[in-house]
């Protein structure tokens, strides 16, 4: 079992407003992430936020795959929801693939694209990589699940990635569309047009 967890509690900080219920093309921009996620081979997905009731009135998606929970301890950063996520999935799921709540444009091909490399290999960590640079999301085996519920602030399972480099596969991929996020308003307008 493979379980998803999107990382969805951020403050929008750089946005100055809640940029998960931006309208992209008729949706929320968090709703795209969802949807990708749920049509993978994803066996369950589990949505962290930090407010699930404004969540919830944004995006009225139900599936038997999805479950939310919420961060009481977003505002001490990314590793909380981690934790938050984690704790939420099911016990028995074999590795975590974390995704993030601001890329609308990532696709389920990508997302089974890394499950596939999961399961063909003995890695630790598998990741998409964009010319050369390491990008989300990531899937982590549960054998590392002790050391990410010890993440602290706002540091996501990066460190992970560069202490076990050497057990670690990437998944190059061709396009920068599923990596591309919205942190900032031009990066939304870009998004628009695409």
């Amino acid at each position: 079992m493979i379980s998803g967890i999107i990382l969805a509690a951020g403050a929008a900080e750089r946005m100055g407003r809640q940029k998960l219920l931006l309208n992209l093309n008729g949706k929320p921009v968090l709703q795209w992430v969802l949807e990708a996620a749920l049509s993978s081979e994803l066996d369950e997905v589990v949505c962290v936020v930090r407010e699930l009731k404004e969540i919830q009135q944004g995006i009225s998606l139900k599936h038997e795959k999805l479950g939310w929970a919420v961060n009481e301890r977003a505002a001490e950063g990314q590793g909380t929801s981690v934790i938050a996520g984690l704790k939420a999935i099911n016990p028995q799921s074999e590795a975590a693939l974390f995704l993030v709540g601001d890329q609308p444009l990532v696709k389920r091909d990508l997302i089974n694209g890394l499950i596939d490399l999961f399961r063909k290999t003995a890695a630790l960590i598998v990741a998409p990589t964009f010319q050369g640079q390491t990008r989300n999301p990531v899937l982590f085996r549960r054998d590392l699940f002790p050391e990410l519920l010890k993440l602290t602030g706002d540091r996501g399972g990066r460190r992970l990635i560069e202490k076990y480099k050497d057990k670690t596969v990437f998944l190059e991929w061709k396009e920068e569309a599923p990596f591309l996020d919205v942190d900032r308003w031009e990066d939304y307008e870009k998004l628009k047009k695409r």
